[in-house]
C-alpha cells in the first residue's frame, strides 16, 4: 500500500496560509496524508480547521488545495494496520491554532521554544504527520515538533529519501 505525504497550499488566497508560507519560506503551507483504502476510496487525513480528521470524497472535492510536492512511502500490511490504529486514536483531537501562532513567533523572533505549546492536547499538520511517521515507520524526526512546520518535515523526508520515492507534483 502506498502512503502519500502531500505538501499543499489553498487555491484561493488565505492570510493564515500566506503567513505560514512567508515565515517558513516555502510555497506550501500544509501537509497531509493520503492513501487509497481497501475499498478503492481515496482517504485524506489531516489536522486543519478545528481538529484532526478524515476527509470524505465529497469534502475532498469541496476543498480546493494545490498539491505542490508529494512523497510516496510503501507500507506493508502491519504498517498499514498501525497507520489506521494511530489515525483512529488521534482523530478528533483539536487543531493547534495557538501552536501555529507560536511557530510563527519562533520563526520571527528566533525563539527556542513555542510559547503556546500544549503538549499533545492539540496537533498541527506537521506535528501530526511527524508523529504518525515515527509510530508507523519508526522514522526519527530530529526537530522539536512543537516548533516544526511543514518545511522541517520536508527536510526530514529529503534526508530519508532513500527509503521511499519522492514525487514532484507542481501544478500551474
Amino acid at each position: 500500500m502506498n502512503l502519500y505525504i502531500d505538501f499543499t497550499t489553498p487555491e484561493k488566497a488565505n492570510i493564515f496560509s500566506s503567513l505560514i508560507k512567508y515565515f517558513q519560506k516555502t510555497k506550501y503551507s500544509h501537509i497531509r496524508l493520503r492513501w487509497t483504502n481497501s475499498t478503492g476510496r481515496e482517504v485524506i487525513y489531516e489536522a486543519s480547521g478545528t481538529e484532526i480528521k478524515f476527509l470524505g470524497t465529497i469534502a475532498q472535492k469541496q476543498r480546493s488545495n494545490k498539491i505542490l510536492k508529494t512523497y510516496k512511502i510503501e507500507l506493508n500490511r502491519d504498517e498499514y494496520r498501525s497507520l489506521i490504529d494511530v489515525c483512529m486514536e488521534l482523530a478528533g483531537i483539536k487543531y493547534g491554532k495557538n501552536q501555529v501562532v507560536g511557530i510563527l513567533l519562533v520563526n520571527l523572533f528566533n525563539l527556542k521554544t513555542n510559547p503556546f505549546s500544549d503538549g499533545r492536547k492539540s496537533q498541527v499538520c506537521s506535528e501530526l504527520v511527524a508523529r504518525i511517521l515515527e509510530k508507523v515507520k519508526n522514522y526519527h524526526i530530529a526537530y522539536d515538533l512543537d516548533i516544526a512546520g511543514p518545511r522541517e518535515i520536508d527536510l526530514t523526508l529529503e534526508e530519508l529519501s532513500s527509503d521511499f520515492e519522492e514525487v514532484e507534483l507542481i501544478h500551474g
